[in-house]
């Protein structure tokens, strides 16, 4: 027994052959968690085609960050298309909602933006759009373009074309030059025969827009003649390029706000929208004779020095065929742009006063740089305004009277200038310059028949023999100074008669009786 406690125990090391296969196991079993237990979610990715799309290497991208990648690129069953199969990485289920989006990244030249440029080296790859559905899905359609708004939050509202163009997607909408919202989509609406346009308000400046804006595609650079001068602005680089879409309020009523998916007219010009914001005010009509060519849409209507309303159709012809009657004026129309009550109070007063006839309308030349492009409206109790047609089409005719100013005499003078016979004033005119060359003529044998006779030079004598120094100017001088002589002894008994008249008649020894008072 004692040996047995005295004997030493012998400690049993791992041996390192062991280790291999130990660490070959566990890379195993992670392998296969990582492959089998470990997965996402395998997404199909439908597109048109897989342009720029590469098994193994595109990769998936949510906010800059891989979540997932393709594993395998085929053909649609029906050939139609492609289909991406995408291994998405763990714990990136919350992104598949029903309602996200996918489309590819590329290098992309548009109207409003140039994106994509940071895939040239590295190579395309799919974004996701998280949705906001509380549904899971694993099927979706890759989209062709790239989504707009997505990150705004904005109120969604459509915009009904009446433009002769396409507005592309990605255009601003401005609201007096600053951005305020975004074109997204657009549809081709076969029941409303137009484009419907889906478009983001932005929230912050949702009160802006409300249901009396207008609508309008913004023309780029702004230039107009008008009577206080020329009107130029040119809006942003970004707008010239891209384009925009302008959105105002003609009017000062205040509308009710902007509801979610509201529908709004957007029309080509600013022109076109202003009428059809305002063909229900009130209008009137005015003929212009046919020699004033200076009024056009747009043109405005003054009234006491204020702008009240515009030209809205110029010529207004009730039927093509009185174009060809010369004889027939133009008729202009007119609308009152103020606001509701203004208007109905213009129309009560201009209506009034077109009965007493003291309603007139006159082309105003405010200005030699646009002369007649503004129809002044004038009330003058003391003038009759009348007109042969009180009204055309149904609406009243307020007469035209012509004004006389600077700017008609000029158009008058010069309408009587062409209206010379150029060639008869150029006849009578050589025939007058002939008449005076016939009278030089004359006037120069005159002169040389004075000159050969030497009429001049006896002239010349006589008035020489008037010198100081002749005979005769010395006599004429003596005969001068005597006659002053004379007058100055005449000066005593002037004055002396002057004082005394009566002393011619009357002797002066006696002086005259004066009469007494007798007493009694």
């Amino acid at each position: 027994m004692d040996e047995i406690k005295n004997a030493k125990l012998r400690k049993h090391k791992i041996s390192l052959y062991w280790l291999v296969p130990i660490v070959a196991l566990i890379t195993t079993v992670i392998l296969i968690w990582e492959n089998s237990f470990n997965k996402g979610p395998l997404v199909s990715l439908h597109m048109e085609d897989a342009s720029g799309i590469e098994a193994g290497k595109t990769v998936v991208k949510f906010r800059s960050v891989d979540v997932g990648v393709v594993e395998s690129v085929s053909l649609s069953k029906d050939f139609s298309g492609a289909v991406a199969k995408i291994r998405m990485y763990s714990d990136t289920d919350e992104l598949l909602n029903e309602d996200s989006l996918f489309w590819i990244v590329k290098p992309r030249i548009q109207s409003h933006s140039i994106t994509g440029l940071e895939t040239i080296l590295s190579g395309s790859y799919i974004q996701i759009y998280k949705g906001k559905s509380d549904k899971n899905s694993t099927e979706f359609v890759c989209l062709k373009d790239i989504p707009l708004g997505l990150d705004e939050h904005g109120i969604p509202i459509k915009l009904f074309g009446h433009t002769t163009g396409v507005i592309p997607n990605g255009t601003q909408i401005n609201y007096k030059g600053f951005n305020i919202g975004i074109v997204v989509s657009s549809t081709y609406d076969i029941a409303k025969d137009g484009i419907v346009y889906n478009a983001l308000i932005k929230k912050s400046y949702s009160q802006l827009v409300n249901s009396n804006s207008v609508f309008w595609v913004d023309s780029g650079v702004d230039f107009s003649l008008t009577p206080s001068g020329v009107n130029f602005s040119i809006p942003n680089l970004e707008n010239i390029i891209s384009g925009s879409i302008n959105v105002n309020q003609f009017t000062s009523e205040k509308g009710e706000p902007m509801k979610p998916n509201e529908s709004f007219d957007v029309y080509k010009d600013k022109v076109t929208a202003k009428y059809e914001n305002l063909k229900d005010n009130p209008k009137f009509v005015v003929l212009i004779d046919n020699d004033i060519k200076n009024i056009k849409i747009g043109s405005k209507v003054n009234f006491r020095g204020l702008d009240i309303g515009q030209v809205i159709k110029m010529p207004w012809y009730e039927n093509d065929s009185e174009v060809f009657d010369y004889k027939n004026k133009i008729p202009a129309l007119i609308v009152l742009d103020t606001d509701k009550e203004s208007s109905l109070k213009a129309k009560r007063v201009f209506s009034k006063n077109l009965e007493n006839e003291t309603l007139c309308a006159q082309i105003d030349n405010a200005s030699l740089i646009a002369p007649g492009s503004v129809i002044k409206l004038t009330i003058d109790p003391h003038n009759k305004c009348r007109t042969d047609k009180s009204i055309y089409r149904d609406i009243a005719v307020i007469p035209l009277v012509k004004k006389t100013d600077m700017v008609n005499e000029l158009q008058l003078f010069a309408k009587k200038l062409n209206s010379l016979d150029l060639n008869a004033v150029s006849n009578n005119l050589n025939s007058s310059l002939v008449s005076l060359n016939n009278t030089l003529k004359s006037v120069k044998g005159v002169t040389d028949s004075v000159n050969k006779n030497h009429t001049l030079e006896n002239l010349n004598k006589v008035l020489n023999s008037y010198n100081q120094n002749s005979e005769l100017y010395k006599s004429l001088l003596d005969i001068s100074n005597k006659l002053n002589q004379s007058l100055n002894e005449l000066n005593p008994t002037i004055k002396k008669v002057g004082q005394k008249s009566n002393s011619l008649v009357f002797s002066s020894e006696y002086k005259d009786i004066e009469p007494k008072v007798s007493k009694r």
